[in-house]
């Protein structure tokens, strides 16, 4: 008998037949025989207390037989629960507590599997009530706990033993702040204004930068008590709005949000302007007010601590650049083109603001002495290269920005670490906030831009570059230098979907993207690099394979011509 695939023997066909069985065999193991945490549990006498809470609680099944989910385990100890006042383990074991017992179980669980070396990045944990703890691998805490021994892999999750029960914060912000006792001018405030709802509101989750005390004390005794008179009522309730963001904005890393000081992330207050972050030599600000302490949780978002009262601005763009010695130049250029009225409008802008010594340079110089006539002419096309509509901030932008200006030419934004750049201008001074837009000074005047017409760029550019960023960043990883190796990767990265994103596909971008994007705090430098590295060849290896198809319809009449792929 002839068979379909005379190249498969008897043997061959017999052994995948038992895999296939074996397979089916596994598959249908009870996964409650498996090693999960609650079968882990039950092993480990140090939780029979544990133990003993958890199988009244509904997550026991979760636990104990949910092989597709993972978890993360925060399990008090027996002498844990010798901490607790006496009868509160009887209280929450009462049927009449149910929810107050599930929710407090939940709180030690965490709805992902997070080993040790993930831990040590994060500052705070969303747990499976939606709450947040805070957490500091290194130093043994989380909450109140700390933690004892090593942690315990498990097929559906990892356990960790810590020495006290954690106890999921019922106070909302408001309450928060009313009980730390260093906010009471702040929390009159915001009963004055009658804005306590907004920090009481448990159906969302919001950002607090809550001033102290000592912030208020700041300001001139008279205007602080000025803001409690009625006729200030609109002026009390625009700065409290100010001081609080919807959505979580946390200093530190939580899995699954974007944190302060990432690229792009520029939260809005609900007044409605942006809440600058900056990280400085003396630490982080929040619109100049220092960071105290950060990531404080409570149950419907987190508080930052700040050590001055931030307003939010009213001066316009033209108020603010008036009021620098610095730009005396530039205000006489813009009040000589007439571009003076559009800052001082309330259209939003970004203006790079050269100083005054930039003027001074050839051509500048001469066409500033007469700015009347064809000189007017030029230098309101100089003028208006150097602004963009809308706010963007330079502080925390991506490392590599394509920008237009208000008459359409291109102009690029670059982030290097600490190093920022507008057209290969240095910025001194990012991000001086105006009600209508961002003021960024710079060092010298912007060339005038060129680029290439979109029709003149090929696949062939699109190939050299990746080339050329994989060669200047092999020996930055050679030598060791992880980090300016990843940020090398990054900004080119960017500047490479600026340009070159057209010649792959939508998914094989957004793979790209996902592996260069500088969106979260980084640790592990060289494994960043090593992927980046990596995503950089995959998308070389697609270009390459693009332009030989292109180059394929010529081989018949040109056998010769050199082609890209291997």
């Amino acid at each position: 008998m002839k068979t379909l695939y005379p190249w498969i023997s008897l043997p061959v066909i017999v052994s995948t037949m038992l895999v296939a069985l074996v397979a089916v065999e596994v598959h249908a193991a009870d996964p409650a025989e498996a090693k999960t945490i609650g079968r882990t549990i039950r092993e480990q006498p140090e939780l029979s207390r544990f133990l003993e809470v958890l199988e009244k609680s509904e997550i026991i099944s979760d636990l104990s037989e949910n092989t597709r989910s993972r978890f993360t385990v925060f399990a008090p100890v027996n002498g844990a629960f010798e901490k607790l006042p006496e009868g509160a383990v009887t209280t929450l074991l009462d049927p009449r507590n149910d929810d107050r017992l599930e929710e407090v179980l939940r709180f030690h669980v965490l709805g992902r599997s997070e080993p040790a070396f993930a831990l040590e990045k994060y500052a705070l944990l969303r747990m499976l009530t939606g709450q947040f703890v805070s957490i500091d691998y290194p130093a043994g805490k989380i909450g109140e706990a700390s933690f004892t021994g090593k942690a315990i892999s498990c097929s559906n999750g990892v356990i960790y033993l810590i020495d006290t029960v954690l106890t999921p914060s019922t106070d909302d912000l408001f309450q928060r702040l009313q009980k730390d006792g260093r906010f009471s001018i702040f929390t009159r405030a915001i009963t004055a204004s009658r804005q306590g709802k907004l920090f009481q509101n448990m159906h969302g989750l919001y950002t607090t930068f809550a001033p102290t005390d000592e912030a208020f004390e700041k300001l001139p005794p008279e205007l602080v008590e000025s803001l409690f008179k009625p006729e200030n009522d609109e002026r009390l309730e625009d700065i409290i709005k100010h001081h609080i963001v919807q959505g979580i904005v946390a200093a530190g890393k939580v899995p699954g949000y974007r944190s302060l000081g990432v690229a792009d992330v520029v939260p809005r207050s609900a007044f409605g302007q942006q809440i600058n972050f900056k990280a400085t030599a003396d630490g982080p600000t929040i619109d100049g007010a220092a960071v105290i302490e950060a990531d404080l949780p409570c149950a419907n978002g987190i508080v930052h601590v700040i050590d001055s009262v931030i307003p939010p601005v009213e001066k316009s763009l033209l108020d603010l650049l008036r009021e620098e010695e610095r730009f005396t130049t530039l205000v006489s250029l813009l009040e000589a083109t007439g571009l003076d009225l559009p800052v001082a409008s309330s259209s939003e802008f970004t203006i790079f603001a050269p100083i005054n010594e930039a003027w001074e340079k050839s051509p500048y110089a001469e066409l500033i002495n007469d700015p009347t006539g064809l000189n007017r002419e030029a230098l309101f096309g100089i003028l208006a290269r150097h602004v963009i509509t809308g706010k963007h901030v330079s502080e925390n932008s991506i490392a590599y920005e394509k920008l237009r200006t208000i008459h359409g030419a291109p102009i690029y934004l670059t982030r290097d670490g600490e190093d920022r750049r507008i057209s290969e201008v240095a910025i001194n001074e990012t991000d001086t906030e105006a009600f209508n837009g961002l003021i960024n000074a710079i060092e010298a005047v912007i060339d005038d831009p060129m680029e290439l017409p979109e029709g003149d760029i090929s696949t062939v550019d699109a190939i050299e570059f990746v080339r050329e960023t994989l060669e200047q960043a092999a020996p930055l990883y050679g030598d060791g230098q992880y980090e300016l190796c990843w940020r090398y990767y990054t900004r080119r990265g960017y500047e490479f979907l600026s340009k070159y994103s057209a010649f792959i596909d939508d998914q094989q971008r957004q793979r790209f993207a996902g592996a260069i994007e500088d969106d979260q705090p980084v640790f592990q430098f060289a494994a960043e690099a090593w992927s980046s590295r990596n995503a950089y060849r995959d998308v070389l290896r697609i270009l390459e394979q693009r332009e030989d198809r292109i180059q394929d319809s010529y081989l018949m009449q040109v056998p010769d011509r050199a082609r890209f792929g291997r």
